[in-house]
């Protein structure tokens, strides 16, 4: 498992111009790096739930036919949409 990681941080070095960098322009670029992968990260934890949803529910009115998103309670088309400035 070490010379995995060995070879790992071996090819990253290599790959990426790190090996002509100074300390300070390293920290600088793999803080980047961090910073990217972290809110990639975090954007994918936050999106994934939401989307597992929206696709069950398609893949159900699909399967159904019955659409359910405006079928919550007692809402009805009305209620979720009043008439608003329309005088009879």
């Amino acid at each position: 498992m070490g010379t995995f990681i060995k070879k790992w941080k071996y090819r990253y070095d290599v790959t990426l111009p790190l090996y002509v960098m100074t300390r300070t322009e390293q920290l600088i670029l793999n803080s980047f790096f961090f910073i990217g992968f972290v809110l990639l990260a975090t954007a994918v934890y936050k999106y994934t739930p939401v989307q597992i949803q929206l696709v069950v529910k398609r893949a159900y009115y699909y399967y159904s036919g019955v659409d359910t998103s405006f079928c919550q309670g007692n809402a009805t088309v009305s209620s979720s949409f009043p008439a608003v400035g329309l005088s009879a």
